[in-house]
């Protein structure tokens, strides 16, 4: 592994989804897309919404592991069993109104926050620029973070990153993609600052992750360590798995209709013609 974050291939990827899990998933989906509110007839599309907890319970009833932690702890999930712990993430990826992928960068998700607990001044940091004791100072924190991890759960053998890439609503479906990657904490010393790229608002990190599959930066406004990643060049390289749907937004002017049981039956019968599959089965 040549960077801390290093993507799964799809064989990986593979490996933690058995029928089971993938059952589990799509019937997740389902309500998630169902619960997405009804547009006005001729509104704009809307993305798709769901919160962050409700994708780490995905996946803590598809892996059938425990959940654990709360706010900025490193994981989400602990398997027990195999002693491989994981942060869950969504990403919102830009595609165009046929539903392919553009060459955007993803959203952010953060990796780290807190760094007032470094006991530096980040933002006159940034004002001199430097860049460096930045970097350095990002680096203890989450050298420390994984210590800790490492003192809850001595046993722990990986730890990894799944996220989930949330494109907009497209005409004929809703597609998902799932992809992962896996941490080389020894790696962080190893990482150095990208001068070309820093400014004063934003210190981005080399080697980190491979710069053709995304880049990480410390944002000085939110005071946190940032990874965006380029879906398209995922997918192209195939290390996503794409979960495909046929869901496409309710429309209805709300109050026009008989909003009872029978309306809601309706529907929940929609829904029933729905559907969603993994790439591949």
């Amino acid at each position: 592994m040549n960077y801390v974050i290093n993507p799964l291939s799809r064989k990986e990827l593979e490996s933690f989804l058995d029928d089971r899990s993938k059952k589990i998933i799509k019937y997740f989906i389902l309500k998630s897309l169902f619960s997405q509110p009804e547009l006005k007839i001729g509104q704009k599309i809307l993305p798709i919404q769901i919160p962050k907890e409700h994708i780490e319970q995905w996946f803590t009833q598809a892996f059938n592991v425990k959940p654990v932690g709360a706010g900025s702890y490193p994981i989400d999930i602990y398997n027990e069993r195999e002693y491989w712990g994981a942060d869950i993430k969504m990403l919102n990826v830009k595609v165009r109104r046929d539903g392919s992928l553009t060459k955007a960068d993803s959203g952010e998700a953060s990796l780290g926050q807190n760094f007032s607990d470094a006991g530096v001044d980040l933002d006159n940091l940034f004002k001199d620029k430097k860049y460096d004791q930045i970097k350095a100072a990002w680096r203890k924190l989450l050298k420390e973070k994984y210590e800790r991890l490492k003192n809850d759960y001595p046993s722990i053998r990986k730890i990894y990153y799944f996220f989930i890439l949330r494109p907009g609503v497209q005409v004929g479906g809703t597609n998902f993609y799932f992809v992962g990657g896996v941490l080389d904490i020894d790696k962080l010393d190893k990482v150095s600052v990208d001068f070309e790229r820093s400014t004063n608002n934003s210190v981005f990190l080399k080697d980190f992750l491979d710069p053709e599959y995304g880049n990480i930066k410390i944002y000085k406004a939110k005071k946190r360590l940032e990874l965006r990643i380029r879906p398209k060049v995922w997918v192209d390289a195939g290390v996503a798995i794409k979960i495909s749907t046929s869901f496409e937004p309710f429309q209805a002017d709300l109050r026009d209709e008989k909003i009872d049981l029978d309306y809601l039956n309706a529907q929940i019968e929609k829904l029933r013609n729905i559907e969603v599959k993994f790439q591949g089965d």
